[in-house]
């Protein structure tokens, strides 16, 4: 980047950063969002308890705002004795690592075959189309499960199982936005001077399409959470003791109707988080589409 580019740069960033401090829904998203990556990052720090530690003599005790609550557990304790406001922290961690994890190697795989599909055409995109019509014709869920079934449930083959169900996203918009660039002037100048396909897919076209890959990366991370939730609600994602809100979630259903509070904690929990994430998306595409405009 020559001077006269990083010149500007600057007011364009410092006029973003001014324009998100001003948009409410990217404030409070971000702010709900960077509270919860604290707290499952330094979860070791204030978790009160051990989440796998068991004590069957203080099992199902009522959170603060029950009469007869434990002081000394505020969100009370599960049917094996464990802390639960220390198991909410730590699953903080374990939806997190899923969500990055999964928006990260879906994107990868996505944009990649946008960028092929998009820019070379023909032949080539079609059997990229056929790739991803292939995926969106794959009912998830089913799919998903049939895999834990044969590999077994564990957090790595969770990650992987759900990354290769959901880069068709990235993958579609990708291919649009990269049908629209291969065919604008700084292409076509990089092209009569000799530059690579390599250089202009990853120097020239890749940099315009981060905003859409940021915005669908959000989305996809929100979906993901929700998927491991509704996985390791069935039982085919991840497995006991490792404490995950839809875990949690499940065991909690026996419960429902005597001690509630074991449902609606990790559930309220999983819904504020899922919000979070989908609002700061919102709130990041009116501000990079108000960016562009401006």
């Amino acid at each position: 980047m020559d001077q006269r580019q990083e010149l500007e740069a600057v007011p364009h960033s410092a006029g973003l950063a001014r324009r998100a401090l001003g948009n409410a829904s990217v404030l409070m998203s971000g702010t709900v969002l960077l509270a919860i990556l604290i707290i499952a990052v330094i979860a070791p720090l204030i978790a009160p308890y051990d989440p796998y530690a068991h004590d069957l003599s203080r099992r199902l005790l009522p959170p603060i705002f029950y009469d007869g609550f434990d002081p000394a557990h505020l969100l009370g304790t599960d049917p094996f004795g464990r802390d639960y406001l220390s198991r909410l922290i730590y699953g903080a961690r374990i939806s997190l690592i899923i969500g990055i994890s999964v928006m990260f190697i879906s994107g990868l795989i996505g944009t990649t075959l946008g960028l092929i599909a998009g820019y070379f055409g023909g032949r080539t995109d079609q059997v990229i189309m056929f790739v991803i019509n292939t995926r969106l014709a794959l009912p998830i869920f089913l799919v998903a499960m049939s895999v834990v079934v044969v590999f077994g449930p564990s957090i790595t083959g969770t990650i992987l199982t759900i990354s290769l169900f959901l880069w068709d996203r990235f993958a579609v918009v990708v291919r649009s936005a990269t049908q629209q660039a291969a065919s604008q002037d700084y292409v076509m100048a990089a092209r009569s001077i000799g530059c690579s396909n390599r250089y202009i897919l990853v120097g020239e076209i890749g940099p315009n399409l981060v905003n859409a890959v940021i915005v669908i990366g959000t989305i996809e991370m929100a979906y993901a959470i929700l998927i491991e939730a509704a996985l390791s609600f069935l039982g085919f994602g991840v497995q006991e003791p490792t404490p995950s809100w839809g875990l949690m979630l499940a065991q909690a259903r026996q419960y429902l109707f005597f001690d509630s509070w074991l449902l609606y904690i990790p559930g309220a929990a999983l819904f504020g988080l899922a919000l979070a994430i989908n609002l700061l998306g919102d709130g990041l595409r009116d501000l990079l589409v108000a960016g562009d405009r401006g």
